[in-house]
């Protein structure tokens, strides 16, 4: 319980440290919300709603039933979504804001909220039900059996949860990097669709892996591509404009 509160507490701490971080070098509030918006509007709500479309279909079973294919689908799903997300996001609501910074304020507002709501909500919901438990209250069947089930595992098997999303964060800004740049800077249109495959393929990894590979291993692999992205994306950066002013 001390490490889901750790990892709670991490999903709220380092976005807001980063992004306070950010703003004593001109990143500014409002980049940050606007790509906590776009991820949630994007990968919550029309991902989500495809996703029900496709997978209730008759290809659902097919998919989900293959890894591989569930590993293209999905990742080709998720580039798609959130990059054309943060690609729209920086032509229309950020069309004013041209500093450099703003693609990393943007981007810590895009993976910050994405790890609160998957990994931060997710230990609240834990830690709700195992305090119930041990406390002695009342649970339905099957809230008994998922808090015995949690109970069950090791304090390590949540260290990984908190781990991962390190690399899927600074993944989120370095590709909003790629965007930006693609987005307002002439000749790099090139740099979105460079995101979307790399988003990808990212995830494409990370679902085929996770079947075959011990965790500490895919999550190994998962880093590494990610600075990756991180040292592509920190070229792109230091060509860009610090400062823009905007007539």
């Amino acid at each position: 319980m001390i490490v889901m509160v750790c990892n709670a507490v991490l999903t709220v701490v380092v976005p807001v440290g980063i992004m306070l971080f950010l703003h004593r070098r001109g990143g500014r509030w409002s980049s940050f919300a606007v790509g906590a918006a776009t991820f949630v509007l994007f990968a919550m709500v029309l991902e989500a709603i495809f996703h029900n479309l496709v997978l209730g279909s008759a290809l659902g079973p097919v998919i989900q039933g293959n890894i591989w294919l569930y590993g293209l689908y999905g990742g080709l799903a998720a580039g798609i979504f959130e990059e054309v997300g943060r690609f729209l996001a920086f032509k229309l609501v950020l069309r004013k804001q041209r500093d450099r910074v703003t693609a990393l304020s943007y981007g810590i507002g895009h993976g910050g909220v994405e790890a609160f709501l998957l990994l931060g909500m997710t230990m609240v919901n834990n830690l709700i039900i195992l305090s119930a438990w041990t406390g002695g209250g009342e649970l339905a069947p099957e809230l008994e059996s998922a808090a015995a089930t949690l109970a069950s595992y090791p304090a390590s098997a949540f260290l990984w949860g908190g781990f991962e999303r390190i690399p899927a964060i600074a993944f989120h800004m370095a590709a909003s990097v790629l965007v930006f740049t693609a987005a307002t800077r002439p000749g790099k249109l090139w740099l979105f669709p460079a995101a979307i495959v790399l988003h990808f393929l990212l995830d494409f990894l990370a679902v085929v892996c996770s079947a075959y590979l011990p965790i500490a291993v895919l999550e190994l692999l998962v880093a590494v591509f990610a600075l990756a992205v991180v040292w592509l994306a920190a070229r792109s950066y230091k060509k860009l404009p610090e400062k823009v002013e905007i007539s």
